[in-house]
């Protein structure tokens, strides 16, 4: 007889979670259940992918847990179609779960060596379509311009700006993964 010690976590954390979160969107919970997380992690023990450890992911950027993307997700309140932008995405498996709720998806990434390795992994993962613009104002001026922008990031650094710096026509939502994440985003623009 096989065991399957991620699918064993996952149940388990998702059991607890969903009796603290039982409203939480189905098509979400659907997501969850059918992709794993540790192959986005491959130097991060399977055990800590399903408790409070933040793993590291694109760039050395610290990726939410996946209670923390759950919340995020979920609190985000993502429509099938809408037009969504990630600015300075954190991980695949976030990305992943994001797919799943629309598939009109952009990415704004500003570090040049960043696009190409994100382009590669979007590639991979086999969503070539999704475009990867090198700025706010670029991903802005597209027509239909998106619904939404969504960041999530480390808290800032002392004199470091999370917030955009030029006026853009869609709203930005943002979560700071620090100690008292709650899933509620923040105005960012």
């Amino acid at each position: 007889m096989t065991t399957d010690p991620e699918g064993e976590l996952k149940a388990r954390f998702l059991e607890t979670f969903l009796k603290q979160n039982p409203e939480v969107s189905s098509r979400l919970m659907a997501a969850v259940l059918r992709l794993p997380r540790s192959a986005f992690f491959p130097d991060t023990p399977v055990e800590r992918l399903y408790g409070n450890h933040r793993p590291s992911g694109w760039g050395s950027r610290i990726s939410p847990t996946l209670g923390e993307s759950l919340r995020i997700l979920d609190a985000a309140r993502i429509r099938a179609g809408e037009r969504i932008v990630v600015w300075r995405p954190t991980d695949p498996y976030f990305l992943l779960l994001l797919l799943e709720l629309t598939h009109r998806l952009s990415i704004v990434e500003e570090q040049k060596e960043l696009q190409n390795v994100l382009r590669q992994s979007v590639g991979d993962l086999g969503y070539d379509y999704v475009p990867i613009f090198s700025s706010l104002e670029e991903a802005d001026a597209q027509s239909p311009p998106p619904d939404r922008i969504l960041r999530v990031c480390s808290p800032p650094a002392p004199g470091e700006e999370i917030r955009p710096l030029v006026r853009l026509r869609a709203p930005v939502l943002g979560w700071i993964l620090d100690n008292t994440m709650t899933g509620v985003p923040i105005e960012l623009a």
